[in-house]
């Protein structure tokens, strides 16, 4: 498994701490300075051992890097590695305009300056990792035109993120929640009644994942079911995650309810989706196998 020393300076860490994560998702031990060093180490020895241990010391440019005491040392410390060793050890990471070390001139850099992705996709490739490896959660809109990767199983999980987020959020305001099917897919409608006086004040919002973005937009018809709603219907932009529409849904229902007050009558959730392809079948060998001793592929 790869590994990876991140030497960085501290106004670049948002940007670090990110690249972090996504290189852990696709597999690369990463070494970075917040996981790693625990109050009462040696910051020197630590450093020290990180530089030695890791297979790469990757060098995130930018111009308060480069002026940077640390990262000279760490970058001086990798260099005589590389000299020692005759392999790659260091591997520019190209994130701000700066002025080029001239000994990291002729090395071929992953250039994250215009696109997050394009750079990422450059840095997995030196670890061996392909292009389809390189797909996260956070960035799966970027492949829907790539027919190597499954994206589309990224989305179904995005999907039931939002799903679990907004039914939590429907029953701690006491509304209800149903969720489309195969007339309309990744939609949920979040709906509820508030008796005043002699007459019913009904309030709805149907969220649906459409287009070519893949977008989260919204619709405010007065259907519970959202397999009755057009798309056509679904006409306001919310945004293209999951914190997004809970957000936007929070507010939604927090104003109402303040307005209101929480609704009374007890609330439905249909979560329920159809199976897809043979996942029944699949779901069913797997039960199969759980309950038996026999871990093997070919009885079943």
């Amino acid at each position: 498994m790869p590994s990876i020393f991140l030497s960085h300076t501290s106004i670049d860490k948002p940007f670090v701490e990110k690249l972090a994560r996504d290189l852990k998702r696709i597999g690369v031990n990463v070494w970075y300075d917040k996981w790693e060093i625990k109050t009462g180490d040696s910051i020197t020895w630590k450093i020290e051992e990180g530089i030695r241990e890791n297979e790469y010391l990757g060098i995130i440019l930018s111009p308060e890097a480069l002026n940077s005491e640390w990262v000279k040392s760490e970058l001086g410390g990798a260099w005589v590695k590389q000299m020692q060793t005759k392999k790659v050890v260091v591997l520019p990471i190209y994130y701000r305009e700066c002025q080029m070390p001239f000994f990291l001139i002729d090395r071929k850099y992953a250039d994250f300056r215009v696109d997050y992705e394009q750079g990422f996709n450059e840095l997995a490739s030196i670890f061996g990792i392909k292009e389809t490896q390189a797909i996260t959660q956070d960035n799966w809109r970027k492949f829907t035109k790539n027919r190597k990767v499954d994206w589309k199983l990224y989305k179904i999980r995005e999907f039931e993120q939002l799903v679990t987020a907004l039914v939590d959020r429907a029953y701690d305001y006491n509304w209800s929640a149903w969720v489309g099917g195969t007339s309309n897919e990744y939609s949920i409608t979040l709906y509820c009644s508030v008796k005043q006086e002699n007459e019913y004040i009904h309030k709805h919002i149907s969220i649906k994942l459409l287009g070519e973005n893949n977008a989260y937009m919204a619709s405010f018809k007065k259907q519970a079911n959202p397999n009755n709603i057009k798309v056509s219907d679904f006409d306001t932009y919310i945004g293209n995650s999951v914190n997004a529409c809970d957000e936007y849904v929070w507010r939604f229902m927090d104003d109402f309810n303040s307005a209101f007050g929480i609704p009374q009558e007890k609330p439905s959730y249909f979560t329920e989706r159809f199976s897809r392809g043979n996942e029944i079948h699949e779901a069913a060998k797997e039960m199969i196998r759980k309950f038996n001793w026999y871990k093997g592929d070919k009885l079943y």
